[in-house]
């Protein structure tokens, strides 16, 4: 989710404090602050690259410990600002802001290292999009409604519970229909299903088969399957060769689910990686390649995030 979404969801849980949302009102201003501050990890994008942004964002930024130290940071900052302000219970609804970036960001294909740098396991459930209206308008309704009762924050909590469980059914339902879909001519090893990143009643998927990986998306209205892309799987000596290089190994960390094309030019053998979870504008979001001269060193390599034409190279050391 972008950061106005998140400070939009911050304004709302502010709600539930009993204080009425306001931006004079420090309990508003700690919850929608907090619940943006994670994104701070952008700077990396401005000091490095988009790579480096894309290797590190919503790692330990969007971590416990880091969570702890932004609410602490913008609660002493509100301090000196207002007076005679309770610190604890500006913290906790602060704190509760910024746990609310994670937790959001842990809903969709992304995913977030809540626990880093204690692990470096991305937790992620695969069923909001990156841009989800329902929950937009539940936030907007605590937001602008005059009055809040605790009937108005039961209704939005209840509410909020049934639609991520429909979420979840949607995403278990798509699952059947691919699966029912690859029934014949396949042997499934498995099938990864992420929402759309657009479309409400579509689902994107990846299906990987014993001889291929299927890319496509599942509409749910009426159950039809759109294959992008079919790929037949490298041979395994490619990928190993892939994975030994700091281009592999630093891709393969960013994406669980990859594509190893190759293709001999000029002497040289070319590998060239897809992430295969984000397709936009008629093509992948992110790609890797490298080079091999004859003697199967490193000739070149290099990251392409976002555009297929923008090359970050990668320093080799074989």
């Amino acid at each position: 989710m972008d950061p106005v979404t998140h400070g939009v969801i911050g304004l709302a849980i502010s709600a539930f404090s009993g204080d009425p949302v306001s931006l004079s009102n420090p309990i508003s201003i700690g919850c929608a602050l907090g619940a943006m501050s994670p994104d701070i990890d952008v700077v990396v994008r401005f000091v490095k690259n988009d790579f480096y942004y894309l290797r590190h964002h919503r790692g330990v930024s969007h971590s416990l410990p880091s969570l702890l130290a932004l609410s602490g940071i913008i609660t002493l900052g509100l301090g000196v600002m207002f007076k005679n302000v309770d610190f604890l219970r500006l913290f906790l609804w602060t704190f509760l802001g910024a746990f609310s970036h994670t937790f959001f960001d842990i809903l969709n294909s992304y995913g977030a290292k809540l626990l880093a740098p204690f692990t470096r396991k991305k937790f992620k459930m695969n069923l909001l999009m990156l841009y989800d209206p329902v929950i937009t308008i539940l936030c907007l309704f605590l937001i602008f409604k005059r009055t809040i009762s605790n009937m108005s924050l039961t209704t939005v909590g209840i509410t909020f519970v049934v639609y991520i469980g429909a979420r979840y059914g949607m995403r278990k339902r798509a699952e059947k229909v691919i699966e029912k879909h690859y029934t014949d001519g396949y042997k499934l090893i498995k099938v990864n299903v992420l929402p759309s990143l657009m479309a409400f009643h579509k689902w994107d998927f990846i299906v990987d088969t014993n001889s291929h990986s299927i890319v496509g998306q599942v509409n749910l209205i009426n159950s039809k399957v759109f294959v992008r892309e079919k790929f037949k799987k490298p041979k395994s000596e490619i990928v190993e060769l892939f994975n030994k290089t700091n281009a592999g190994k630093y891709f393969k960390d960013f994406s669980p689910i990859i594509h190893i094309d190759y293709f001999e030019e000029m002497g040289n053998l070319v590998l060239k990686c897809i992430d295969l979870r984000y397709y936009l504008k008629n093509n992948f979001m992110h790609h890797a390649t490298v080079v091999f001269d004859e003697q199967m060193n490193v000739k070149q390599s290099f990251i392409q995030p976002y555009d297929i034409n923008k090359y970050i190279p990668i320093i080799e050391e074989i």
